[in-house]
């Protein structure tokens, strides 16, 4: 963490805000541009998930928490995870209403706490394992199967792309306007490889554990963050990337 740290200092020059100036007509209605579909969608996507779950009477515990407010928690993460990252992305290209308030580091701290919460979501193997089927051999190797890409992904990211272009350092510093998009390891198969493969590590747990809790999560998790891509992160693109 302690690298990530150091490396986090992004410069925000007014170029970047020029160049962003010149590339946003109207700033509010971009603000809010498809953020109806993305949160609307996620919101709806939580509603169909919670109606296939039954946990009222898994007596379950982990921490003293029951299996049904930990899949609550597990479904929530990502609809807040997603609604921060519209929020300081958006604010910033608009207004850098995050540089000149909590600045990179701040925002990048509460992405990764909220990224690291996100595992709480693992908590559901275990208190709702084997709830869909009895897990075997399959079931287990299946689940690895699932995992490396996704693991491999991770690799690739922290390697060649970088924790924090991943966490959206192109909305904060103008040199990543120039930098072409990563071709090395897993990205030589797929630009979009953390919404392919890494998002799918909780389909290997889900499978590997038979939780249908968990594979209601993966689900919705993966949906919604397809979602978030095509209303919110590739929208931001053809503004930063105009001239690419």
């Amino acid at each position: 963490m302690s690298l990530l740290w150091e490396k986090s200092e992004i410069k925000i020059n007014s170029s970047f805000s020029d160049f962003l100036k010149n590339n946003i007509d109207n700033k509010l209605k971009f603000f809010f541009k498809n953020q109806i579909l993305h949160l609307g969608g996620t919101i709806i996507l939580f509603y169909i998930a919670v109606q296939f779950v039954d946990l009222k009477n898994n007596t379950n515990t982990f921490m003293g928490i029951s299996s049904l407010s930990w899949f609550m928690i597990a479904m929530s993460i990502p609809l807040i995870h997603q609604a921060y990252v519209w929020i300081c992305w958006r604010s910033e290209l608009c207004w850098k209403v995050i540089s000149n308030t909590i600045g990179f580091k701040g925002y990048i701290i509460l992405f990764f706490i909220l990224i690291a919460s996100r595992l709480s979501s693992i908590v559901l193997c275990f208190v709702d394992y084997g709830s869909l089927y009895g897990p075997g051999w399959f079931a287990w190797i299946l689940g690895i199967i699932i995992f490396v890409p996704g693991a491999y992904t991770m690799y690739s990211v922290k390697k060649y792309f970088g924790f924090l272009r991943a966490a959206g350092a192109d909305h904060f510093d103008i040199k990543y306007k120039d930098i072409p998009f990563e071709k090395r390891g897993v990205f030589k198969w797929t630009p979009n490889a953390m919404y392919v493969f890494a998002i799918g590590i909780p389909f290997a747990f889900a499978i590997a554990t038979g939780s249908k809790s968990m594979l209601i999560v993966s689900i919705y998790t993966y949906i919604s963050i397809w979602l978030h891509y095509f209303c919110t992160e590739k929208e931001d693109f053809k503004v930063i990337y105009k001239s690419n």
